[in-house]
């Protein structure tokens, strides 16, 4: 099948970009979000550690006290990689939404340029249509005209 507009593959083709990009943006959200939950998880692990090292303090057992506070510096730890590892899928999705956001532009804009064009090009078609059918029946009328005057 013939393309109606010559640039109608460069719109094909920014299109699949688009959608690429879109796609990667749509993965790396995915990862912070996992990221995100773990961070929540994670915290959520360090209260109850605490509750528990308090607990134990409170018991005098000085076993559960000393679980608590190692599994405690252990979530911190933790808390810190996924910390730095969210920053780092926070930049990386930043890049990702500019890189769409530049992809988006350009498929509109070519859309944009071929919309014009086809514009144009109806105008043009029904300027050429109308001038047509006045030519038409400037010819009619002339003929009509003709045949209905007197000849010598």
């Amino acid at each position: 099948m013939k393309s109606k507009h010559p640039l109608d593959r460069l719109l094909r083709l920014r299109s699949l970009l688009e959608d690429v990009s879109r796609v990667e943006l749509e993965s790396r959200l995915q990862e912070l979000g996992q990221i995100e939950d773990a961070l929540a998880r994670l915290r959520t692990t360090a209260g109850t550690m605490r509750r528990q090292s308090f607990a134990g303090v409170a018991q005098a057992r000085s076993e559960d006290r000393l679980e608590a506070e190692v599994i405690g510096e252990w979530v911190v730890w933790e808390s810190g990689a996924f910390e730095k590892a969210g920053q780092k899928k926070t930049a990386e999705v930043d890049a990702a939404k500019e890189i769409y956001l530049e992809r988006r532009k350009e498929r509109r804009q070519v859309s944009s340029v071929i919309e014009a064009g086809d514009a144009v090009a109806t105008m043009e078609r029904n300027r050429r249509e109308q001038r047509e059918l006045d030519d038409w029946f400037g010819q009619r009328n002339r003929s009509g005209r003709d045949r209905t005057s007197p000849s010598a």
